[in-house]
């Protein structure tokens, strides 16, 4: 997996097949999304990318109080999207010289002629260019025009409700960790650094560590949680490459200050590392 910045130089002596989108939470209706990505590679010998963005859309164009948070950091994001067997990702800050293009310099001066996109694939609900002004119909009337190849990907239904990253987030809000993952298509988990490594123990004669809770990240209802443990995901390119310490519950509190984080840790182990990662199964 290559990751390249909007700074950086790329090779651009090869085609490229580019999905766009935020992809927050890799879901069930991204994954789709992906699938068709990875068959055009496959038959067209294109290179598999992803174009999307470090800033989500909703943190720039809308009030940051109001928004409930990521369902993943950006480096979790790259680590899913490399298991699902994406080569490339563009990461671009959604900065005025990107948004206040208009939606044929999006297409034309940014994906086809600086990432030289033989395919471009969307979800059904895209809007790209200034004042989102360019969709799925602009999309695939441009590619033609210009010839590139367009992909337009349906939007997936579960239970009678569409599949999507707002959905997902209520969900999490609430505490339904389970129903949270079935539209994930895994469980709901991140990367938590260690903020009181000696622990304590609780009443129960349990060593505690507190964990710092992610910044950025939607936020749990309070509540005991049974969670397996991994080893700090950095360094792993993908999730499924981590081994499983432990599983435990991890007790959540929200604060003044925040919400705060207690894992247990079981008898014997004696945690050293300075961040683990939390796999959440259900609420107790």
């Amino acid at each position: 997996m290559k990751v390249y910045l909007a700074d950086d130089i790329w090779p651009v002596e090869f085609e490229r097949s580019v999905a766009l989108g935020t992809f927050d939470g890799v879901h069930l209706g991204h994954q789709a999304l992906i699938r068709a990505l990875l068959a055009d590679a496959e038959e067209s010998g294109r290179v598999p990318s992803v174009f999307t963005f470090s800033d989500h859309p909703d943190l720039v164009f809308r009030d940051r109080e109001t928004f409930p948070g990521l369902t993943m950091t950006i480096e979790e994001k790259v680590k899913i999207l490399a298991g699902l067997g994406v080569a490339e990702v563009f990461l671009f800050p959604l900065a005025p010289q990107i948004y206040r293009l208009s939606a044929t310099e999006f297409l034309r001066d940014l994906l086809q002629s600086s990432l030289n996109a033989g395919m471009i694939v969307v979800g059904e609900d895209a809007r790209f260019g200034s004042g989102r002004s360019g969709d799925t119909e602009f999309l695939c009337g441009w590619g033609r025009e210009n010839g590139v190849k367009t992909v337009i990907i349906e939007d997936l239904y579960f239970e009678g409700e569409k599949i999507s990253s707002t959905r997902i987030r209520s969900l999490l809000q609430k505490g339904r960790l389970r129903q949270a993952a079935e539209l994930l298509g895994r469980s709901f988990g991140f990367r938590a650094e260690v903020q009181s490594p000696i622990g304590v123990e609780n009443a129960k004669g349990q060593l505690e560590i507190g964990l710092r809770y992610p910044a950025g990240i939607v936020v749990l209802p309070p509540g005991k949680y049974q969670v397996e443990v991994f080893p700090d995901s950095v360094g792993f390119e993908r999730r499924a490459e981590l081994p499983l310490l432990w599983q435990t519950e991890l007790e959540m509190a929200v604060t003044g200050d925040g919400p705060r984080l207690k894992l247990s840790v079981p008898q014997g182990v004696q945690p050293e590392n300075s961040a683990l990662y939390l796999n959440f199964a259900d609420s107790q």
